[in-house]
């Protein structure tokens, strides 16, 4: 299936984030926006989403990984989707962001605004190619394999709204100032790059 992985990657506008919770909320695909696309092996072509594209990942959210860069490196899977939400305008969706250094980490990230980009991992699945009076490709129904943040957006529409905690959780759990695991230093980055873990 790897083989067949498409990516796509759209813009994200921050919110101020509260720092409450460990959600992340926004956009994913916007739906009836034609882009300009290209595959390994492809040349560019225009793309497009409709509305039930990614119905399976709305009935199955928790079989939605959240990464950094599609990557599959231990430090890369931040996370994991909670909810997915389909609208006429696209895919909103939810996820958790896990809580350990590289979770917090990937957090602060988006507080700071240097992470600027969601970006989708998905396999078509119409059985069909059809295309718009423009000629772009219509996907209207896609496995979602992943969902990631990316530094760079390609393309607009995708929204990161915002930070809030868990439904029902009685909120973040305190770490003894003892226990509390720093930001990793860019000696400590190049330390894990060098055994193969890329962050």
């Amino acid at each position: 299936m790897s083989d067949d992985l498409l990516r796509r990657t759209f813009s994200v506008r921050l919110a101020p984030a509260d720092g409450a919770g460990r959600i992340v909320e926004g956009r994913c695909v916007p739906y009836g926006v034609e882009s300009l696309v290209a595959d390994p092996g492809t040349d560019p072509y225009l793309e497009t989403f409709t509305p039930g594209a990614f119905a399976r990942a709305v009935r199955a959210p928790n079989r939605v990984s959240f990464r950094f860069r599609h990557g599959d490196g231990l430090a890369d899977w931040i996370g994991r989707a909670t909810e997915f939400v389909e609208t006429d305008e696209g895919l909103d969706g939810s996820f958790r962001v896990t809580e350990s250094a590289f979770g917090d980490h990937a957090l602060a990230l988006v507080d700071d605004a240097i992470i600027t980009g969601l970006s989708v991992g998905f396999v078509a699945l119409g059985r069909r190619e059809r295309r718009t009076a423009s000629g772009a490709i219509i996907r209207d129904r896609c496995h979602l394999a992943e969902v990631s943040l990316v530094p760079e957006p390609a393309y607009a529409g995708a929204l990161v709204t915002g930070r809030r905690e868990l439904a029902g959780d009685p909120g973040e759990r305190q770490i003894p100032p003892d226990l509390a695991v720093p930001l990793l230093e860019s000696a400590q980055i190049d330390r894990l790059r060098a055994v193969g873990i890329h962050l």
